[in-house]
């Protein structure tokens, strides 16, 4: 069992936004989260005096508000202003405060293009795509003298993201551009595993049988599907949709009608999840 937190402060009345995350917070521990798990999120400008005033002015933390403009005032980095906040509530461990301030001092040596991509980056692996496309897409239109490899590797990690999403013929499109532009042979796999599922197989088998690059391609694919298959087949989600299985030939419609609530429920969750940073 964990231990105990003791919080400390008031529970504002107002909530913070937390502009770089879009996220509101209501109390300084919710602040400390926020701090920590979006760490590549977060520039010098969101630690500033409306951080400061809300810290003390919701949160009644007034030591902490004044030894934060006291630094700021010196000039401090952020992440000398975010350890400082950490080390005051004692929500975090010592482990993640140390990595957190690892980060934004990461953060703070990187140019303005270095730092979208990082954060790019980070809301791919964290299934935050919304966002992630704004800041690939801002890259893709603003960085002056892109290098192809760099162009590359976005438009790959945008397939990637379409891929997840479904949208498999955007997806494969994107997959395309990073080939033609790096000519990484993974980019060309993930291009014609999109086709893949974006064709009947009918017209996949046509589709492949036209090239001589894309028939040789597909012998990977198809050894990767049949591997994928089979990590599936031993699988919890498998072994739950045979249980279903059982339940209803067997009329055991309580069991049954009780474990597909489950299930809907965790997937109406991870939906949510997936498109939270959709909605504006």
């Amino acid at each position: 069992m964990s231990k105990p937190i003791l919080c400390i402060g008031s529970y504002a009345e107002n909530p913070y936004h937390i502009e770089k995350i879009g996220r509101n917070v209501y109390c300084i521990e919710e602040l400390c989260y926020c701090i920590v798990k979006n760490a590549f999120l977060l520039d010098e400008e969101s630690f500033g005096p409306s951080l400061f005033d809300w810290i003390e002015e919701e949160c009644s933390l007034h030591r902490l508000s004044d030894e934060l403009r006291s630094m700021y005032s010196k000039r401090c980095s952020m992440a000398a202003l975010a350890g400082t906040i950490l080390d005051y509530v004692g929500y975090n461990t010592r482990k993640e405060v140390d990595k957190t301030e690892e980060i934004l001092r990461g953060n703070a040596g990187m140019d303005v293009y270095q730092k979208k991509l990082a954060r790019a980056n980070f809301l791919l692996k964290n299934g935050r795509y919304a966002m992630a496309f704004r800041e690939y897409e801002f890259l893709l239109a603003n960085t002056p003298d892109i290098d192809k490899k760099l162009r590359a590797k976005i438009e790959h990690n945008e397939g990637v993201m379409y891929a997840r999403l479904f949208l498999f013929e955007k997806a494969a499109e994107r997959f395309l551009k990073a080939y033609e532009d790096s000519g990484d042979k993974e980019s060309y796999y993930q291009y014609l595993s999109a086709v893949r599922m974006n064709l009947s197989n009918k017209e996949y088998v046509s589709f492949i049988a036209d090239s001589d690059e894309a028939y040789e391609a597909s012998m990977t694919i198809e050894g990767r599907m049949k591997e994928a298959e089979e990590l599936y087949a031993a699988s919890d989600d498998n072994h739950t949709l045979g249980t279903l299985s059982v339940y209803k030939a067997e009329g055991k419609m309580h069991e049954y009608y009780e474990q597909v609530g489950e299930l809907t429920d965790k997937m109406k969750y991870t939906y949510r999840e997936l498109v939270k940073d959709r909605v504006k």
